[in-house]
């Protein structure tokens, strides 16, 4: 049994004034058996300062794994090493239950991806028990692939255990994410590494299969419910597409492009996701919907670390010193909010009882995940003992 003494800890959705005087958190077996002003007298003590307890962080759009393969331009990790580089960098900042970002169905040669998430799945199956947490994938699915209700039904089949998420995104230019031609090009070739004529060739392919779109993409929706895996839309555009997601019993709308579609998700019943990095930065840097704007608007539930982990902690603080919302708020966010959103049986929240699932955070002078505990076990940070 230890107990940690926080400056501040975040605990449960009603969090009250309370939350600014420092505590103690004590851990027994594994989970939360106390949390007050003075801890048992039989725990071992740790006072840990000015840094701030929170619930861990479920991170449901993890999209990091490719800077792990490939740290430099030429340079190949092997996957078991990158996977393992993937759920060290998750625990470092606080996240204890990652959701692996894993695109199918996109670029000029669509099987080379589904034969990525092959390699991936097959890898995590192999190796999962090994990393310092358990890594599930949330399969995101390029509907303008006219191969992607076959190739999903594939892996959903043989790996549909490690697949915790799928998400249908649909990235033919002209509409969505990308209005013109233009910001389609700059995004795509550089996110995957393609040139003018790979570009050319996926564009005319996108094109041609744009009709059988919106099959496609209630095709895979049905997949999903099948497998009882949790569907999300990924980038809608308006209100109508939040309602055809709402249709096909969609639970999570990522990263809205306006604020009307991002309320619309929120009269439906369908969680709002926003990235971290932009509460972090302020703005979105593709120029959509700013997370900070939907936030004050109060049509977001759940913040992800999207392209960078290090943002979730960061925008917590920032989104307090901008005077956009609480920090218990925001830390909800990132911990109970994603396990609500996603039905799980986990609550998130630092509560007796609970799954002792905490980190400790420095708040300033730098923003800083000290240390991460996953069910009452250090997987991060210097050593308390």
């Amino acid at each position: 049994m230890i107990s940690l003494r926080g400056a501040r800890v975040v605990t449960a959705a009603a969090d009250t004034g309370d939350a600014d005087v420092p505590r103690w958190v004590t851990i027994d077996d594994g989970r939360i058996s106390a949390i007050g002003t003075e801890p048992p007298s039989a725990a071992l003590r740790y006072d840990l300062g000015p840094l701030q307890l929170w619930p861990a962080f479920t991170d449901l759009h993890a999209d990091t794994l490719p800077r792990f393969e490939s740290p430099r331009s030429g340079i190949t990790i092997p996957l078991p090493e990158a996977l393992q580089d993937f759920a060290t960098d998750s625990v470092a900042h606080g996240v204890v239950r990652p959701y692996l970002c894993v695109s199918v169905g996109e670029g000029p040669e669509p099987i080379d991806g589904y034969c990525r998430a092959q390699a991936v799945l097959e890898t995590l199956d192999r190796i999962g028990d090994a990393l310092a947490v358990p890594v599930r994938v949330h399969l995101r699915v390029d509907v303008g692939d006219p191969q992607s209700v076959d190739r999903t039904a594939q892996l959903l089949s043989w790996h549909g255990a490690v697949i915790g998420l799928l998400s249908v995104m649909d990235h033919t230019p002209g509409q969505g994410q990308f209005r013109t031609e233009g910001a389609w090009r700059r995004a795509m070739g550089a996110r995957l590494r393609l040139d003018d004529e790979e570009l050319d060739r996926w564009r005319q392919s996108l094109h041609e299969h744009a009709s059988g779109v919106v099959a496609r993409r209630r095709q895979v929706a049905r997949l999903a419910a099948a497998h009882h895996t949790v569907l999300a839309v990924h980038d809608p555009d308006s209100p109508s597409a939040v309602g055809e997601a709402a249709a096909m019993g969609a639970r999570l709308c990522e990263f809205p492009l306006t604020l009307k579609t991002a309320a619309a998700a929120r009269d439906w019943g369908i969680a709002v996701v926003m990235g971290a990095p932009n509460a972090w930065r302020g703005a979105s840097h593709l120029g959509n919907l700013s997370a900070r704007a939907a936030i004050a608007a109060g049509v977001v539930d759940v913040l992800t670390s999207d392209y960078h982990t290090g943002s979730l902690a960061r925008a917590a603080v920032a989104i307090a010193a901008a005077e956009v919302g609480p920090i218990a708020a925001a830390v909800h966010m990132l911990s109970t909010n994603p396990c609500r959103a996603i039905g799980s049986p986990l609550t998130g929240a630092l509560m007796p009882g609970q799954s002792a699932d905490l980190v400790a955070v420095r708040t300033e002078p730098i923003v800083n995940v000290v240390a991460t505990w996953s069910s009452g076990k250090q997987v991060s940070g210097p050593s308390l003992g």
